[in-house]
């Protein structure tokens, strides 16, 4: 034998061809990387796309409900304006609540001052809310208003027609009183809301003469002072419009109070099924 002897490999049962090739195992490491790409694409899209379907869903229900308080604000401006008698007006719940269960409260006084307002009175006037709610968010009618609440802000969405100008200013107000009925109506379905005359309800105009030198302030208590506070503040003949405070309250100086008329339009609501 020469000085360099060969080494020889042998062979049992083909497993020394095994040894050095680790093919078999990266096709088996690919494959589960692979899968897990996919299976975790599918899954984050179909959480996605699912939660993104539910809050369209949600925006559209009460964008639907919001397209039915329109017409109950059309309904009621009908009353308004016309004297209509009877009024009726559709609203799918679609999981919400529609009560009548607050009311809002107007009041005319000599005052701005809340410790001096009770003995500043001149008069006052109350109408039920009639509000639709589903979480976050609040629709309601307010005495002549439309009113959206989400979370702790509001906005106007349909103003009330009060007027001012030379030395006179006129306040129309829909007071809502409850009937018969339920007060309060939740879950699915149709609801239809009712605003009719009353046997023992009246509708009047008020008139008010300020004294000389006197000024007369018009306070809201509402679920939505900041809504009516900056209605104040852009309407003509009202001014120095307080933000909303703790106690639910704005309230508005009457620059035209020399003459001041309060229309009150009386019409009994009730929620049916």
């Amino acid at each position: 034998m020469s000085g360099r002897e060969r080494s020889q490999t042998v062979s049992v049962g083909g497993v020394s061809s095994l040894v050095g090739d680790d093919r078999g195992v990266s096709d088996v490491v690919g494959y589960i990387l692979v899968f897990s790409l996919i299976t975790i694409t599918i899954g984050t899209v179909f959480a996605v796309g699912i939660t993104g379907v539910e809050d369209r869903r949600e925006a559209e229900r009460v964008a639907n409900v919001e397209r039915a308080f329109d017409v109950l604000d059309d309904n009621l401006r009908d009353v308004q304006r016309y004297g209509d008698p009877n009024r009726a007006t559709e609203i799918r719940l679609a999981g919400g609540t529609l009560s009548t269960s607050t009311e809002s409260r107007f009041v005319l006084a000599n005052t701005s001052n809340a410790s001096e307002v009770a003995n500043g009175t001149l008069a006052e006037w109350t109408s039920k809310t009639i509000a639709y709610e589903e979480g976050d968010t609040t629709i309601a009618y307010e005495a002549g208003a439309l009113v959206r609440g989400d979370g702790d802000g509001s906005v106007m969405l349909s103003e009330p027609r009060f007027v001012a100008a030379e030395n006179r200013t006129t306040v129309p107000i829909v007071a809502l009183v409850r009937g018969g009925g339920e007060e309060s109506v939740t879950g699915e379905g149709t609801v239809q809301i009712t605003a009719v005359e009353g046997p023992n309800v009246d509708s009047e105009t008020e008139r008010f003469d300020a004294a000389s030198g006197e000024t007369l302030y018009l306070w809201v208590e509402t679920d939505h002072p900041d809504a009516w506070a900056r209605y104040f503040e852009r309407t003509d003949g009202f001014e120095d419009a307080t933000p909303a405070d703790a106690d639910g309250v704005a309230v508005a100086e009457l620059s035209h109070d020399d003459l001041v008329y309060v229309r009150e339009v009386v019409r009994v609501v009730g929620l049916q099924r």
